[in-house]
């Protein structure tokens, strides 16, 4: 039985799911309201299965609009390239601030992904009108770090052409692992995107209890390391959105798409001098390293940081969700308190996004070690 503040919030989460009206008013309102419903599945491990189920939804299920609708915006490409376009008037997904169609130019496969009209007022609008739904998700551990800010990073996601700018960072960055796949636009406008089609499934379909789960869990969790640090590393930058709606499961590794939340990462000198440390077991100072001045809860909430010591983790059976919600149970005041850098939090998101997909692959996975070998590629 969950009690306290962490259950007095999952029951009000479940009773809105249960009834179907939290997935389907998010999935409409899509902008604000389904980025918010994705941060939350991130962040549901502690949460009952069905409000798992229900959230981790809204990582590719919204309600599509018409192609009708978007096509005026295909006007803004170039002339001969518009000509050299067809698009499929049935969408691929409805994404959060805009909707991918498949599309064929000069004959080779891509996709094309249009914001939806008005997505600024309506993306506003969600966000303030639905700030019920996130008052009771900032009582479950690690939620109130990674709303902090979301309004304004959403509002920055409304211009394809620096998506497709933040696209080309993260392929340069990835150029170490060949086997990483990026997914960089051919043209950009303000309000459309075209860009190579990746073939294979979603990672969140792919992962349990949406899918089977892959032959070989360690090899893609592997990639999913390299995916989410090769670029923090190599280039000082980070794909803030990194659930498991914007990785595809490839023939021969990893696809990486949705490039509209790549951020930069401060001080990565730094942040590779703490998990060294981590990765023999000193854990001093660690959270400081990392960002968090823990102060007086240091030594709770450093027991966190397991995952990144010496030795494999089991991602399968952790309760580190559950471990953050008994200290948050402890001290209800304090945990508001904990300061975090600003400048960290899409680190925070990302790394919020690589945990939630260990524990669906279920592995025992040595993430300390994996990323030193992530940071030694990088430098060479």
């Amino acid at each position: 039985m969950i009690t306290g503040r962490i259950g007095r919030g999952a029951r009000l989460i479940g009773a809105a799911v249960r009834q179907e009206h939290a997935r389907l008013a998010l999935g409409r309102l899509k902008g604000g309201a389904q980025k918010l419903g994705q941060t939350l599945a991130l962040v549901a491990d502690g949460m009952p299965d069905e409000v798992r189920r229900q959230m981790g939804a809204l990582f590719s299920a919204a309600e599509p609009v018409p192609w009708s609708t978007l096509a005026p915006e295909l006007e803004a490409l170039p002339a001969d390239l518009r000509a050299a376009l067809t698009v499929d008037p049935e969408p691929l997904a409805a994404a959060s601030v805009g909707q991918v169609h498949r599309g064929r130019l000069d004959g080779v496969e891509v996709v094309v992904k249009v914001l939806y009209p008005d997505i600024t007022r309506a993306l506003t609008a969600d966000l303030d009108n639905l700030a019920g739904v996130a008052a009771p998700a900032r009582l479950f551990g690690g939620a109130a770090a990674t709303l902090t800010g979301l309004r304004a990073h959403l509002l920055a996601e409304l211009d394809l052409r620096v998506e497709a700018q933040r696209a080309q960072q993260i392929a340069d960055a990835a150029a170490p692992w060949p086997r990483l796949r990026v997914a960089v636009p051919v043209v950009a406008t303000e309000r459309v995107l075209v860009a190579p089609h990746l073939p294979g499934p979603t990672l969140h379909t792919t992962l349990p209890p949406e899918g089977p789960g892959p032959a070989d869990p360690h090899d893609l969790a592997t990639l999913l390391v390299a995916a989410v640090f090769g670029p923090v590393f190599r280039s000082a930058v980070v794909n803030a959105d990194g659930h498991p709606g914007n990785f595809v499961v490839t023939p021969g590794g990893l696809g990486l798409i949705d490039f509209g939340a790549v951020a930069p990462v401060p001080d990565v000198p730094r942040l590779g001098a703490t998990l060294d440390r981590l990765l023999v077991g000193d854990t001093r100072g660690a959270l400081d390293g990392l960002g968090v001045r823990a102060g007086p809860l240091e030594a709770e909430l450093g027991v966190l940081l397991g995952p990144l010591g010496p030795g494999a983790w089991p991602f399968g059976r952790d309760d580190l969700m559950e471990q953050l919600g008994a200290i948050k149970r402890r001290h209800p005041f304090a945990i508001r308190e904990v300061p975090f850098d600003p400048a960290r939090l899409p680190l925070i998101r990302a790394t919020i996004g690589l945990h939630h997909a260990l524990r669906r692959l279920g592995v025992d996975f040595a993430l300390g070690a994996c990323l030193a070998e992530v940071r030694a590629a990088a430098a060479r």
